[in-house]
């Protein structure tokens, strides 16, 4: 940056303006036509773009501005411009927090996602501002706004004064654009005759109150009882990538959101050689026509009943669950089992501790009884019964009244019958054999695992996508798809910070030290970055993005919220 004066006349008079300027290396343009074979890469020549009209400074704060893009120090004889009284020793003064925005801002820009959303209208810029405060913030708009009080959002968004009313038209934006951003953050084809691998699961998410649009009463994965909720579909790729959100409402079942999910692969991205993996229950009889109408191939795994039915059939055989897996081909389809020893150790042994814990239950209802003459026995066997239903032991524990005690059976063969099936599971697909071997569909399926992870970072971990505290449906399908692209900027931050020995969480506290320090006097306040920094913050930024200079700005914080009171409160 330089500073660079202005002489003009006009009608006899002189004008002069000074302005602060940055010279920028760009390619040149090229001639018409394609290049010929073997020629020389394009030059490139540098622009000068004008950061800000200097003019009405005072001559000393131009001056001062001058020699620190010089990178000249203060003459030591040289007073700070306009200082009185005890500020003429204070010579630094702390302003805004730079780190956290600055750097989420560079690494979404090298990701795509600055592009994808975009950065000409202030709506899009107060949409990246939302992504990064929930990556770095979580909280509500409200929430949102008085965070920004201290950090340099002008500076490096250019974004002035905002409420959360100004948050919640962002978000209704984004609703509106979500199906460009999404196609233009997809991942793009690999080989043209690779067969690309998505995945995808749903959950529920619960609501604080009972006015959204698309809350409904419905199967509550949270264990949320009495709240509404609405369901959410993730889609990703092969690694675990974030594709794409969609919202349902709280009483849609899973198979109709993955037709959603078909649909959407062969429509908006335009894909032809699929497999798509889903967990057990969620494709069934019309999931697999969309798929073989859209000549998609699928991975998924059987539920138990539909295990034991094949078993009972002779289709398959126990002994080959084994730890290694093996496959069995039955009507075109491949089923591919295996037994995982350990997951068959720990359900037997939480099989046990439940049977232990009803015991100890019924032994001591009995002894309560037997002290109180008065206790009716028929409710202790309620409770028995209630008892195996909430463990699911009744498959094989009996109980009954003898006297004033409730007693039990145990049916040992039906017991070993309930625990043939531990730890085992059946994979079916109908992938072709020459496009995925037995280990490879095997593996396929194990990666629903990153989609479970994805939604433990969405909804409880460091997202915080619920509970959610919006009325309209535009808005919460805005909020998801901000959680959405949160959630991809927070698995590259990731990956940035784990050869360091750290976490997301470890990496933004860090950042909220990198504060601005004043350029100037107190009545204008200017700001720039520090020149040197502690290790602590030195290695965090060494591994991101290098920090753009501060666009120099008069700062005005953002206290909007203050002067318009929020409507309906006094």
């Amino acid at each position: 940056m330089f500073i660079k004066r202005n002489r003009t006349r006009f009608g006899g008079k002189g004008y002069q303006s000074i302005l602060l300027v940055q010279g920028k290396r760009v390619p040149a343009k090229r001639g018409p036509g394609r290049p010929a074979a073997g020629a020389p890469p394009p030059k490139s020549v540098v622009v000068h773009e004008t950061l800000a009209n200097l003019s009405k400074l005072p001559p000393d704060l131009i001056d001062l501005i001058e020699r620190h893009c010089q990178g000249q120090p203060l003459p030591p004889d040289h007073p700070s411009p306009r200082l009185r009284g005890s500020e003429a020793s204070a010579d630094i003064h702390l302003g805004p927090c730079y780190g956290v925005l600055a750097a989420l801002d560079g690494l979404a820009r090298e990701i795509g996602l600055v592009q994808a959303v975009g950065e000409q209208t202030r709506a899009q810029r107060l949409a990246r501002f939302l992504i990064y405060a929930r990556l770095a913030h979580q909280g509500s708009r409200l929430s949102a706004a008085r965070w920004s009080e201290d950090h340099a959002v002008k500076e490096i968004l250019q974004v002035g004064s905002f409420d959360e009313d100004d948050l919640y038209a962002a978000l209704e934006n984004l609703e509106q654009r979500q199906a460009s951003i999404e196609a233009a953050l997809a991942p793009k084809a690999a080989a043209p005759l690779a067969r690309a691998i998505y995945l995808y699961d749903v959950t529920s998410v619960y609501f604080e109150g009972v006015e959204n649009e698309l809350a409904d009463f419905g199967y509550n994965r949270d264990g949320k009882k009495g709240k509404k909720q609405l369901v959410a579909g993730l889609l990703t790729d092969g690694n675990g990538e974030p594709i794409s959100i969609q919202l349902y409402r709280g009483n849609t079942g899973d198979p109709p959101t993955f037709l959603d999910a078909v649909q959407k692969l062969k429509v908006r991205f335009g894909v032809q050689e699929v497999a798509l993996v889903g967990d057990r229950g969620m494709i069934k009889r019309l999931g697999k026509a969309a798929l073989g109408e859209a000549k998609f191939c699928y991975v998924t795994a059987l539920t138990d009943p539909q295990i034991r039915a094949l078993l009972a059939k002779k289709r398959l055989q126990l002994e080959l669950f084994e730890d290694q897996p093996a496959e069995v081909e039955l009507n075109g389809k491949r089923y591919v089992l295996r037994c995982n020893p350990q997951t068959q150790a720990r359900e037997r042994a939480r099989r046990a501790d439940q049977w232990a814990r009803v015991q100890a239950k019924l032994n001591a209802r009995n002894l309560e009884v037997e002290h109180k003459p008065r206790t009716d026995p028929n409710s202790s066997l309620k409770q028995a019964q209630a008892l195996l239903i909430k463990y699911h032991l009744r498959g094989w524990v009996k109980v009954e009244l003898a006297g004033r005690k409730v007693v039990w059976t145990e049916d040992e063969a039906a017991r070993q019958k309930e625990a043939e099936l531990d730890g085992c599971y059946v994979i079916e697909s109908d992938l072709p054999k020459e496009a995925a071997s037995t280990q490879q569909v095997h593996d396929r399926y194990l990666d629903l695992t990153q989609v479970e992870r994805d939604f433990r970072t969405l909804k409880t971990g460091l997202l915080e996508l619920r509970p959610i505290f919006l009325r309209k449906e535009k808005r919460t399908r805005g909020h998801a798809l901000v959680s959405l692209l949160a959630l991809k900027l927070a698995r590259e931050l990731d990956r940035r910070l784990a050869p360091l020995g750290l976490t997301v969480e470890d990496g933004l506290e860090r950042l909220k030290a990198v504060r601005l320090v004043r350029l100037g006097n107190s009545e204008v306040e200017l700001w720039r970055l520090p020149t040197s920094y502690p290790r602590a913050q030195s290695e965090v930024l060494e591994a991101l993005p290098h920090l753009k200079p501060p666009m120099l700005s008069l700062r005005k914080p953002n206290l909007r919220r203050l002067v318009n009171p929020r409507k309906g409160r006094s």
